[in-house]
C-alpha cells in the first residue's frame, strides 16, 4: 500500500548568513525517503535567507505535511525554536522530528525548549522511515532505533543514539530533486572563486579526541560506492558546472586506496577540490598524488604542539615524527591551513610559547579557534565545574563564533591577557609566513594587524559580510602568500 505521509524536509536559517553550503543531511534523508516512495517536500530557509511567514505561505501552497523533519546545528537553536513554535501555531495537527548536531543538547533541554514532537540522535537515514511506518500505521514507537519522544504523561523516552548506518551506497542524493543551482553558484569559504559544492566520500572517525562529540566512542568509517559519487558529479558537471569540490570528511585520506580513486576520478574531470585530514595520515606520495590530482586546500588540525595540551586534547600527534609531511605540504602547491585550538585545558603562558616556536619555525599562519565546550564531549565533562551557570552557558553556545567567543576560561592566564598573546601570535605569524617583501617596518604592520584582529573579533565577525570578506582575504591572499617563492 503506497505510503500516505507526505514529510517536509526543511533546513532553518543559522544565526549569521555567511556560509552556503548544500544540507547534505537533509539530501541523505531525501535519499532514504526516495527508497520507500515516502513524498517529500524540501525547504531551505537558510540558503534563501527566509522568513518563516514566508515559509508558511510556501507550505500552504504545497500542501501541508504531517511530518516536518526539522534539522540544525547548535547555532540554529534560536531559529530552530521560532521555526518549530510557527509551525504548530499553523498546522497544530502536524507533527515535528528534529534531529542533527543540535541534537548534542539532550532530549530533556530541546523538549524543555522546544515544541518538537520527536528527536533523532545519531544518523536519520533508518530513523526517519521507521518513524513514518510508525506515525502511518498508529503504531507505539518502541523500536525506532535512536529516537526520544514524550509519554502521555510527559516523560520524556529515549532510545539513545541511532546505530551508524552500514550501506552507504544504499542512500544516493537525488540532486534531480534539487534546486543546485542555489548551492553551486554562492560562494564558500574553501572555494570563493568557482563554483563549488560539498560533499562526502566518507563517514566516520576513528578517533576520540576530547573536543569532539566522538570523543566517547570511536565511529566507524565507512565509504561511499566510488560509482555513486561518479555519477553525481557528471550529473552536477553536465547540469551546473560544477569546477569545484569541498569534501566534509572527518578524514580525508583515512584509507589510501580509496583517496586515490577519488583523485582519479577528480583529475579525469577537472575538478579542484578541498579536503580535511590529520598529519598522520599524510605521506609524501599522497601529498604528492593530492597535489597533482588538483587538490587546491587542505585543512589540518594540530590544536596543539605543546604535549601537556595534546595530551588533555588525546589527538595523539607525534609533531616530530611527521615534521616531513609539513615539509611537503609546505612545498607543495597546496595552500594549507593548519588549525590550532587556544585557550584549552592545561593551557600555560609556556605551552603558547611552544605553540609560537612551532609556528615560526614552520613559517605557517596561526589559525586558531577558542576553546569551547560542547555537550557530549569529554572536554565538557572536564570543565563543566567551571562553568557557574549551566543552562546559561548552554544558551550561550547558540550563537558561539569559534573565531571570537571564548565562553569559560579553562586556563590560568587571565581572559585580557589571553586575547592579547592570541593576537599577537596570529599578527607575528602573518608577517614572519609572507614570502613578499612589504616595503613597510615591520612594527608598524604588527600594529595594524593588531588593530585588525580587535576590530574583526569585537566587530566585523558579527556580520555576515565582514565575515565573508575576511575569509575571502584569508583564502585568496594571504594563505597563497605564505607558499614558497618561486626559484
Amino acid at each position: 500500500m503506497e505510503n500516505k505521509i507526505k514529510v517536509a524536509l526543511v533546513n532553518p536559517r543559522m544565526f549569521i548568513k555567511a556560509y552556503s553550503f548544500f544540507p547534505l543531511a537533509l539530501g541523505y534523508l531525501a535519499a532514504a525517503l526516495e527508497n520507500e516512495k515516502i513524498p517529500y517536500s524540501f525547504y531551505d530557509l537558510h540558503i534563501d535567507w527566509g522568513k518563516n511567514t514566508e515559509f508558511i505561505k510556501q507550505v500552504k501552497r504545497d500542501g501541508v505535511p504531517d511530518l516536518f523533519a526539522i534539522t540544525g546545528l547548535l547555532t540554529s537553536f534560536q531559529n530552530v525554536r521560532d521555526l518549530i513554535e510557527t509551525i504548530k501555531e499553523n498546522f497544530p495537527v502536524s507533527q515535528v522530528v528534529l534531529g542533527g548536531k543540535i541534537t548534542v543538547m539532550g532530549p530533556e533541554f530541546l523538549f524543555a525548549h522546544t515544541g518538537t514532537d520527536f528527536i533523532i540522535q545519531g544518523e536519520g537515514e533508518i530513523a526517519l522511515v521507521e518513524l513514518v511506518n510508525e506515525i502511518e500505521n498508529n503504531h507505539t514507537y518502541d523500536t525506532v532505533q535512536g529516537l526520544s519522544y514524550r509519554d502521555e504523561y510527559g516523560n520524556v523516552i529515549s532510545h539513545g543514539e541511532a546505530k551508524p548506518v552500514r550501506t552507504l551506497s544504499e542512500y544516493s542524493i537525488p540532486y534531480e530533486r534539487f534546486d543546485m543551482g542555489k548551492y553551486i553558484e554562492r560562494c564558500n569559504i574553501q572555494s570563493p572563486d568557482v563554483r563549488s559544492i560539498n560533499i562526502l566520500s566518507s563517514r566516520g572517525c576513528p578517533f576520540t579526541c576530547t573536543f569532539c562529540n566522538n570523543s566517547g566512542t570511536k565511529s566507524p568509517v565507512r565509504f561511499y560506492d566510488i560509482s555513486g559519487l561518479k555519477d553525481s558529479l557528471d550529473y552536477l558537471i553536465t547540469n551546473f558546472q560544477l569546477k569545484h569540490v569541498t569534501f566534509n570528511d572527518d578524514i580525508f585520506t583515512v584509507n589510501k586506496r580509496h583517496m586515490k580513486e577519488i583523485c582519479e576520478c577528480l583529475k579525469e574531470r577537472n575538478l579542484s577540490f578541498s579536503i580535511s585530514t590529520r598529519l598522520d595520515f599524510l605521506d609524501e606520495e599522497s601529498i604528492k598524488n593530492l597535489d597533482e590530482s588538483g587538490c587546491s586546500y587542505l585543512c589540518i588540525g594540530i590544536e596543539s604542539p605543546s604535549p601537556i595540551v595534546a595530551k588533555v586534547i588525546d589527538k595523539e600527534l607525534d609533531l616530530k615524527k611527521y615534521q616531513k609531511n609539513i615539509d611537503a605540504l609546505k612545498s607543495s602547491n597546496i595552500v594549507v591551513n593548519f588549525g590550532f585550538i587556544f585557550g584549552y585545558l592545561g593551557e600555560t603562558e609556556e605551552s603558547i610559547k611552544e605553540t609560537r616556536e612551532f609556528v615560526l619555525k614552520n613559517k605557517i599562519i596561526y589559525s586558531a579557534f577558542f576553546a569551547n565546550a560542547f555537550p557530549k564531549t569529554r572536554l565538557y565533562d572536564l570543565i563543566r565545574e567551571k562553568i557557574p551557570d549551566e543552562e546559561e552557558y548552554l544558551k550561550r553556545l547558540f550563537k558561539v563564533d569559534l573565531s571570537k567567543d571564548y565562553l569559560v576560561n579553562m586556563t590560568d592566564i587571565p581572559s585580557d591577557r589571553l586575547y592579547l598573546l592570541r593576537d599577537q601570535l596570529i599578527a607575528d605569524s602573518v608577517i614572519n609566513a609572507i614570502n613578499i617583501t612589504i616595503p613597510l617596518p615591520k612594527q608598524l604592520l604588527r600594529m595594524a594587524a593588531l588593530a585588525y584582529l580587535v576590530f574583526m573579533r569585537k566587530y566585523g565577525l558579527r556580520f555576515s559580510l565582514f565575515k565573508q570578506l575576511f575569509e575571502f582575504l584569508n583564502m585568496i591572499v594571504v594563505k597563497p602568500l605564505t607558499k614558497k617563492a618561486p626559484a
